[in-house]
């Protein structure tokens, strides 16, 4: 019974402490877990916003130009074949997803990653702003129904994968400018970094493909 008692001690005397202290704790703690994923998840819908203000503003020729990156050129989007879409997504995602990547590989990428997700939140939110300002309230639901499914998906995986490409950017600065802070060495991160990114390629490819399916079931439907 005594040592039954004594066992709780610990947490008994860490109760004791103000609850303000343990608040700024759990705060210490949650943005030490989550810092990463709520700076690019930050990033990006700062970029989203940034875009769907400047839509309107947009000249046609920047439209043409960034349509191999983003949806911001209907006509011809409609006109190609079905695998094309599936080309064009996978194309346009795959430069975002390689920048990261290699930033990863790198100690000083982890300065220049949250540029990815904000030009990427602002190529949405400009597509996603030009469709509505062209065709109204048409253009948000095929925003919605068509564009929305697959570009939900990539921005997960390109967010998780900056996530993983910052945490081995900053364990490459750490081994190189102030030596290893770990027994295990470097080449263990890089090949586990090198597998989550197989992953992230393939949940790419999943998006693409559902891009692809959502366009040809539904784009007939608006336009």
């Amino acid at each position: 019974m005594k040592g039954f008692v004594f066992s709780f001690t610990p947490g008994r005397e860490r109760s004791k402490k103000p609850r303000s202290i343990r608040k700024f704790t759990d705060i210490t703690q949650i943005v030490r877990r989550y810092g990463s994923v709520m700076l690019f998840t930050l990033m990006f819908a700062a970029g989203m916003l940034l875009g769907s203000i400047t839509a309107g503003d947009a000249a046609p020729q920047l439209l043409n130009d960034l349509d191999f990156l983003f949806t911001t050129n209907l006509n011809s989007r409609l006109s190609q074949p079905m695998f094309a879409t599936f080309a064009a997504s996978f194309a346009s995602n795959f430069i975002f997803l390689l920048f990261v990547f290699l930033c990863g590989l790198a100690p000083w990428g982890m300065v220049a990653m949250p540029f990815a997700p904000a030009f990427k939140g602002f190529g949405t939110g400009l597509s996603a702003g030009y469709l509505f300002i062209t065709y109204g309230f048409k253009g948000v639901g095929f925003y919605l129904l068509v564009i929305l499914g697959g570009t939900f998906l990539f921005c997960f995986a390109l967010i998780i994968q900056c996530v993983q490409a910052h945490y081995l950017s900053c364990k490459l600065a750490r081994n190189i400018f102030a030596g290893s802070d770990s027994v295990q060495p470097i080449s263990v991160f890089v090949r586990s970094y090198l597998l989550r990114s197989l992953y992230m390629l393939l949940l790419t490819a999943a998006a693409a493909l559902v891009d692809m399916m959502l366009w040809k079931a539904f784009s007939h439907l608006f336009f």
